[in-house]
């Protein structure tokens, strides 16, 4: 009795404990959820928004011109209305009160009267009396009147040429032609409404939700005109920490990035003049997420009770045997064989079986469980994996593996019928809960491993080259970090020289040629001994296994390859490549094997570019990609204490000069400024002493490699000085490069 209810307080342990991981794993399934949703809802109405500024920027623009147009046909006509009155009474009668007068009935501001030569001789305003077409560029405007009397004209709000006031001037012929009338009107409507539609008013009229923020600006100078924010109005984009992507704007772009140190979704449009940028904070939905995961907790908690009490219905029923064994030969039908094993009794009894199986079981009509099992695998197993099925199907070994197991299964692979997946399940134990009936199962699941295998080789592979891709790189070299390659290990870092300057001046088909053309002579020459990647755009990695003399040989193969390679449209090719053997650094993991390559690498770009007499781009890049691996570079002489910066990360930048001109200051002051744990002090600082590495590295050594924790902006970060002798080192005088860089980047 006892027993039993211990049993089922362990059964209740695991429901629980099984519970809690599935509620932990709903709230993480939750929390993806909400964060895409809430994503995609920022995408969304970001573009919205933008739709809708952008909208109401084209709208005003159209009612501004049809504003215009619609003032200047009425000017028109208001000008010949005039010109008809005064035919009517006569110039000669009528002066500055009579025009004063007209202009009131008329609602215009100024009436002038021009004679044949474009003269003003009468009107309201006689100051502007004897000004002409020849006067200034406003009123010159109006010079084609001379040569066309039937010409009508109106002129957009211009500075006047006497008073420099916005006006509107329309102007027509009389009748007769005789003379000429000019109105001028300060256009308050069309004043007015610019006013109106001017872009902080339009941006500040904008609906608005939470988090979201609008800003219109010049897209020459980033001046930001209009924003929902009214105190960002007169700055500029880069006043606000806003980088804008030097790209093509005309459809909207989308980045995320950081803003006055807050992380930002940007949706950017270019429209006419302007850059339309909407803001969306991330931190604005994070806020609500607690909340929802807290509902998800609440009802997940409820179904976890309810799902706990159903198990608790379930535990209580007994059921029989022959029921459990009916549903299992329901089942038979997605199963290529099912026996029930005694393996107290060593006995087999079979619900189905077919193919092979049933063919061995037919032909040595077994009755020995052991036996049988030999014999099935022996008869149906491929060669590669007959050991391992023995392995598995040994059932001497069987109860100890299932010891508190319920089921145990392994993929092997069979002559005829592919790829199987065997399984032992339990069905009765002993009181040590050790198995002493279980149910032995095979499924084809030849088909889905053959896809299996396929989708796992296109995601490995690099489309263009065929090489494989990095996805593969980075895998590969997490099983060496876990378990180290022998000493005939080597890796090859590589580097298609001159492939930017092909795409810029040839085109992406010549440089995807090149790229192809490399991968093919790398395949060639290191595919037989190990694997070929594509890390980057025209980075590719090997890592193969051979012997010194043999990698002699293929580095003069892959020489000779890339030497006589020739393509349609490109005629050579040219790969900078660094090798170094697990043999020359015994102590080194991949990844730091990996970087003294790429030092060997670049040092060989640089040679092929000076040899090339190419310094302007190939120098430059070796130079640059090496700068982003290490965060310090110096090159220093240990015989005479002295150094120089090569590169130094720009946030760094400022607190060199308080490091003194001694390299063994330099180390002192590193050690001090950069706070280096007291763990990791003696060794660092043994390492540094000048007599220690003078003595090293006459005695042969390649590398000093110091592994350190320091702490930088109040973060701790696990770094990796390296000291490499320089081309120019010798004992007499001894020059090295020193290399920094951060572990976790």
């Amino acid at each position: 009795m006892e027993k039993n209810k211990r049993a089922g307080y362990s059964q209740w342990y695991k429901v629980v404990l099984l519970m809690i991981i599935v509620v932990g794993l709903m709230m993480l399934l939750e929390f993806g959820i909400q964060t895409y949703g809430n994503k995609r809802t920022a995408e969304n109405t970001s573009e919205m928004l933008l739709n809708q500024v952008i909208g109401v920027l084209k709208k005003n623009e159209y009612e501004e011109t049809e504003l215009l147009e619609s003032l200047k046909e009425d000017y028109i006509v208001r000008a010949k209305s005039i010109a008809y009155i005064i035919d009517q009474s006569g110039t000669k009668e009528l002066g500055e009160d009579d025009f004063v007068k007209i202009a009131e009935l008329m609602s215009v501001d100024e009436i002038h009267l021009f004679d044949r030569n474009g003269c003003i001789y009468n009107g309201t305003n006689p100051e502007y009396y004897g000004l002409s077409f020849d006067s200034g560029e406003q009123i010159g405007y109006f010079a084609p009147m001379l040569k066309h009397k039937t010409l009508s004209m109106c002129q957009d709000i211009t500075p006047n040429t006497a008073e420099g006031k916005s006006m509107m001037y329309a102007i027509t012929w009389n009748e007769a032609g005789t003379w000429m009338v000019q109105i001028g009107v300060e256009p308050k409507r069309l004043l007015n409404q610019l006013r109106q539609n001017s872009i902080d008013i339009v941006v500040d009229d904008m609906p608005m939700y939470e988090g979201f923020e609008i800003c219109v600006a010049d897209k020459t100078t980033g001046e930001i005109y209009g924003a929902t924010d009214i105190s960002k109005i007169g700055q500029t984009f880069s006043d606000l920490d806003i980088s804008i992507p030097d790209i093509d704007l005309s459809k909207p772009y989308h980045i995320t990035g950081q803003i006055q140190g807050e992380k930002n979704y940007c949706v950017y449009e270019e429209y006419g003049d302007y850059i339309v940028g909407i803001f969306f904070r991330m931190e604005t939905y994070q806020k609500n997420i607690l909340l929802s995961l807290g509902v998800v907790l609440i009802y997940l908690s409820i179904s976890s009770f309810a799902i706990l009490y159903m198990f608790s219905k379930l535990f209580r029923l007994n059921k029989e045997r022959d029921e459990q064994l009916s549903i299992l030969k329901s089942m038979s039908d997605i199963y290529y064989s099912i026996h029930i094993i005694d393996l107290e009794k060593n006995s087999a009894k079979e619900y189905m079986e077919q193919g092979d199986v049933e063919a061995v079981m037919k032909k040595n009509n077994c009755v020995d469980a052991k036996k049988m099992m030999c014999e099935v695998m022996h008869a149906t197993m491929t060669p590669e994996y007959l050991e391992t099925g023995l392995a598995f199907t040994n059932l001497r070994t069987l109860p100890e593996r299932m010891k508190d197991k319920k089921i145990i299964s392994t993929e092997l692979k069979g002559k005829n019928v592919g790829w199987i997946r065997m399984s032992f399940i339990t069905i009765e134990t002993d009181k040590n809960h050790i198995p002493t009936k279980v149910i032995c199962s095979t499924m084809d699941i030849d088909e889905e491993k053959k896809k299996e295998e396929n989708l796992v080789k296109q995601s490995n592979t690099d489309e263009l080259t065929g090489c494989l891709n990095r996805r593969a790189y980075e895998e590969d070299v997490r099983i060496y970090m876990e378990n180290p390659p022998e000493e005939h290990f080597v890796y090859i870092s590589m580097d298609v020289n001159v492939l930017k300057d092909i795409n810029d001046t040839k085109g992406h088909a010549a440089g995807d040629e090149l790229l192809q053309g490399a991968a093919k002579c790398m395949l060639q020459c290191f595919g037989n001994y190990g694997k070929v990647y594509r890390t980057g755009g025209d980075e590719f990695v090997a890592m193969i296994f051979t012997d010194q003399e043999r990698l002699a040989e293929i580095k003069m193969d892959f020489d000779d390859v890339t030497i006589h390679w020739s393509g349609e449209l490109i005629k050579e090719l040219s790969v900078s490549i660094g090798y170094v053997t697990k043999a020359e650094f015994p102590d080194l993991d991949v990844r730091q094997i990996a970087v003294i390559a790429d030092q060997r690498m670049y040092e060989n770009k640089e040679y092929y570019y000076q040899n090339k007499g190419i310094n302007r781009r190939g120098l430059q890049e070796a130079h640059e990609a090496l700068c982003r691996l290490f965060y310090k570079i110096l090159k220093i002489n240990i015989t005479q204490d002295s150094y120089e910066i090569v590169s130094v990360n720009e946030s760094l930048k400022s607190n060199e000069n308080d490091y003194g001109n001694q390299i063994s200051t330099w180390f002192c002051v590193f050690a001090r400024r950069n706070q280096i744990y007291e763990d990791d002090l003696d060794e660092f600082l043994k390492k540094t002493d000048l007599a220690y590495l003078q003595k090293s590295f006459k005695s042969g050594k390649k590398v000093v490699d110091i592994m350190f924790r320091m702490r930088l902006n109040n973060q701790t970060k696990s770094a990796n000085m390296k000291l490499i002798p320089a081309n120019d080192y010798t004992d007499e005088d001894q020059k090295l490069y020193l290399y920094i860089r951060f572990l976790e980047q």
